[in-house]
This record gives C-alpha cells, structure tokens and sequence, in this order.
C-alpha cells in the first residue's frame, strides 16, 4: 500500500457522493444521490481496517508487526484473496511480480519517512514467493526482516470491498475511483481517457466503461530520482526500463490492479492468458508504440467501446 492517509471524509462539492483521502491517495465516489445514512461512516471504517492490517507505511500493521519478528499468521478473507493472486502473478511473471520487494524499495529510499534517497551499501536480495503462502489453510509464513508491499493489487482490493459496501446498500448506479484504480457500476457509459505518462494534458486513448475494473499505473506516478520508481522486477531488485506505463480492464478492480503490474513484465495478450476475468491490457513502452490485447473482444457490459490514438 501506499503511505497511510487522513481517513476524515470531504463534503462532495455540494454533489452527492463522497471524497475523501485514504491509503495515500485521493477517493472520489459518484453516485446519483445522496449515500444512504451510515454508509460514509462503513466505507472509512473499511479503508481504515484494511490500512491497519496491509499497510508497510504503518510500524502497527500487521504485516509490519510480523515481518519484523518472522513468523506464520493467518490472513483473513482479503489476505487470501490477494495472496492467491500473487501466486499466480509470480507464476505468469517467472517470479518478476512478488510482494516481498518492501525492503527492496525502502532501500531506494521509498519507506515510511520518504527518504527518497537511495541507501548506501548492496541490498539485501529479495525472497523468494515460493511457498510462502499455503492456500489450503490460508497461512503467510514471512521471514524475520521481510517488508511486505501489496501495492500490486492492494488498491484494488480496497475498491472492490467499498463497491461491495455500496452494493449492499442498495445503490444501483456508482463509479468508484482511487487515484486511478476504479470500479464502474450501472447502466451509464463512463468514458475514461487514458492518459499520456509524458503529458498529462494528452490522451494515448479512449475507453467506455460497463460494469467493470479499471486500472492504470505508470513509472512517472511514484518515482523520486532519476530511474527511480515503485515497479520493481523483483527478479533483479531493479525498477523495469521498458515499459513506462499500463492500463488494464477486468471484472474487478483487483484484477484489473494486477493486469496492469503483470503489463510491465509481459505483452498484453499474455496478460490475457494468465488471468482469467481480465478482458484488455494496454501497454507503452519509453519510445512507444502503444500496444493492446482484448479491445475489439471484451464483452460489450464491461467494455462498449475503445479507441487508441496514433
């Protein structure tokens, strides 16, 4: 996750919906009226819970707490859900994508004090993801010293569980929206441009989005010197160079996170391949071109139209 953010809401403009800041970035959610009574209240209480238990920012958490001292916990409904996923990412990637990069990137000076500054001395290497996580019971065993980073698909986890908490709560028409990672429920086309990483005031394309996830990530986003970003290849311990951004549709906004990590490590058709539930993936590397999988054959409830530009 991100670095821990203020979890008081903020009034929605005078509009309905909510806004708010949590997990580090900014929450906008659009609904046609006003939320029902006590549902801004499960939403915070959501984002809140799951920070205290996923984020590496927190010394209190409990990846946090058990990475310092090593050891096996279980990981509750949302762990496995993510961890089981990661075990396929690490799988499709040869090993590229793996959540236990934490002391990798708190080395490139992205820890919980912003250093920002690249640590003297080698690395210690990243662990292996192999068999860490036991799916039969749930279990996450971490060695003494691991640092935990489930910024891979962490943010879309937590989208998912707020569009659960909307669902139930009877509201039909919703976009959710995390700082990018999003989840759009509804009749009513969203239409999404898919920005530049050079130029934000530029589009690679346009999307119009169902019932689906969406999310995007680029290396200009979280970087802090020169080559120094948040996408690690944790094969080698350093930030990827060929690809500089990605975007990926998917029946949840968890799939969708995670398509668009795999995006940086594999062409978007593979992507494709080795998850299911996941229906297009755009790619772009430092010099271009733009590439895609999926556009002209997703199903039309979570895709219904896309354009990329030259």
């Amino acid at each position: 996750m991100t670095s821990p953010g203020s979890y008081a809401a903020i009034p929605a403009d005078g509009g309905p919906g909510m806004r708010f800041d949590g997990i580090g970035t900014r929450w906008v959610i659009d609904t046609p009226e006003d939320l029902p009574l006590g549902v801004e209240a499960r939403i915070m209480a959501a984002v809140e819970e799951f920070d205290h238990e996923w984020s590496r920012f927190r010394e209190d958490s409990l990846v946090s707490v058990v990475g310092r001292e090593g050891g096996t916990v279980p990981v509750g409904d949302d762990g496995e859900a993510m961890m089981r996923l990661y075990t396929r990412l690490a799988a499709a990637t040869d090993g590229a994508v793996n959540p236990l990069i934490g002391a990798r990137l708190e080395h490139l000076g992205y820890d919980r004090s912003y250093r920002l500054t690249e640590a003297p001395g080698a690395p210690d290497p990243i662990p292996d993801w192999e068999g860490r996580f036991r799916g039969t019971t749930a279990l996450l065993t971490l060695p003494r010293g691991t640092v935990l980073d489930v910024g891979a698909v962490g943010k879309g986890r937590l989208v998912d569980i707020v569009t659960g908490i909307l669902r139930r709560a009877r509201i039909a028409d919703f976009t959710v929206d995390a700082g990018g990672d999003m989840r759009h429920v509804g009749d009513e086309v969203l239409r999404v441009a898919l920005e530049h990483p050079f130029d934000p005031s530029r589009a690679v394309g346009v999307l119009e989005l169902g019932e689906a996830g969406l999310a995007a990530s680029a290396t200009n986003r979280r970087a802090w010197a020169d080559g120094l970003h948040h996408v690690i290849d944790a094969r080698t311990g350093e930030p990827v160079r060929d690809i500089v951004a990605t975007w990926a549709v998917a029946r949840s906004a968890m799939l969708a996170d995670a398509a668009s990590t795999a995006a940086f490590f594999l062409a978007p058709q593979a992507v494709l391949d080795a998850l299911d539930g996941v229906y297009a993936v755009v790619s772009m590397g430092p010099h271009g071109p733009v590439r895609a999988a999926g556009l002209d054959t997703a199903p039309t409830t979570a895709l219904r139209s896309a354009r990329l530009f030259d």
